[in-house]
Order: C-alpha cells, then sequence, then structure tokens
C-alpha cells in the first residue's frame, strides 16, 4: 500500500478480465445519533482505473481516516456471481480475509418496473443500505425526499423489470 502525504490513504487491486471489483467503507453511526439511525453506514470509496495488458489495477481512496483500523467490505463481481470479502485498513497496508466470509444477502429481482423505498438516511446522508447493479458494479442511485410522517430524510431507487440487483447492508450478528 502506498501512503499519500497530503491526507488520507490509497491502495491499488487487480481485477481480472471479467471481474468488476468495488469497495465500501464501514462507518459506525456516531453515539448522538444512534438513536434515529441505523448501527452501520456503508460508504462506497472512489477510485481510479488503469489498464495493465487485458486486467485493470485499481487505486482506491480512503479519506477519512480513523485512528483505529477503517473496515472495508470488497465487492468482486463476476459473470453470474458476487465475491464478497472483508479486509482492513492498518496504517501501512491493506489486509484481506483469506477466504470470502458468508453473508446472507437479498436479490432483488422483479417482472414489473418498481421502486424500492424507505433507505433511512444518517445526518450526513450516507446510507446503511446499497443497492448494486451486478452487471455494471454502479450504485443504484436513489432519489432523495422528506418523509413528513417519520420526519426523516428517505430515499427510492427505480429498478428495471426483468433484472437482477445485489443488495447488502452491515449489521452485527446479533441485530437479525
Amino acid at each position: 500500500m502506498e501512503k499519500n502525504n497530503i491526507e488520507g490513504r490509497h491502495f491499488s487491486i487487480t481485477d481480472q478480465n471479467g471481474v468488476n471489483t468495488v469497495i465500501y467503507q464501514v462507518n459506525k453511526t456516531a453515539k448522538e445519533y444512534l438513536k434515529d439511525s441505523p448501527k452501520y453506514t456503508v460508504e462506497r470509496l472512489n477510485y481510479t482505473e488503469e489498464l495493465v495488458g487485458e486486467n485493470k489495477r485499481k487505486t482506491f481512496f480512503v479519506d477519512d481516516v480513523s485512528s483505529e483500523n477503517n473496515q472495508l467490505v470488497i465487492l468482486s463481481f463476476g459473470k453470474d456471481k458476487v465475491v464478497v470479502n472483508m479486509g482492513i485498513l492498518e496504517e501501512d497496508r491493506v489486509r484481506i480475509s483469506k477466504k470470502p466470509m458468508p453473508m446472507k444477502f437479498k436479490e432483488l429481482y422483479s417482472e414489473e418496473a418498481m421502486e424500492y423505498r424507505d433507505f433511512p438516511y444518517t445526518p450526513n446522508l450516507k446510507r446503511p443500505i446499497s443497492i448494486i447493479d451486478p452487471t455494471t458494479a454502479e450504485e443504484i442511485k436513489p432519489t432523495l425526499y422528506y418523509d413528513e410522517e417519520s420526519n426523516q430524510v428517505k430515499g427510492k431507487c427505480k429498478l428495471k423489470p426483468y433484472k437482477s440487483y445485489f443488495a447488502f447492508e452491515v449489521r452485527d450478528s446479533k441485530e437479525e
């Protein structure tokens, strides 16, 4: 891993042909917001990409480096599957789990156009759940709205018919 002298850190991975990896940082919600917010939110890391032969080298950037180790969720999208790994950003390196962790996840699919609603946002507008198009590995961006009944900012995502989506959120195992 390389250090950035300005602020934050960055590290690189190489995707084989046909694989598209995205990485999310897991953020713990501040105690003062826990009453009305999820315990964890996820934030997708920005990256740059360059071709190296038939492979893609991606350099990911972590702006908010905590004094503790930053937890990462690493999603590698292949043709018909998603491999989920966990990682930790330490001072001078990224440690990735040797075996993908078993995770519960939902695959969203409908034969009709639909909106997937009720994504509450924390005060800093980070989402507790992410919906990803597995073909492109792009996140489905929600439209924000204010829900007067719950007095919260929420989002809704438009999902296309006859298409699968990958959705995930981070929870403690005892929260199920």
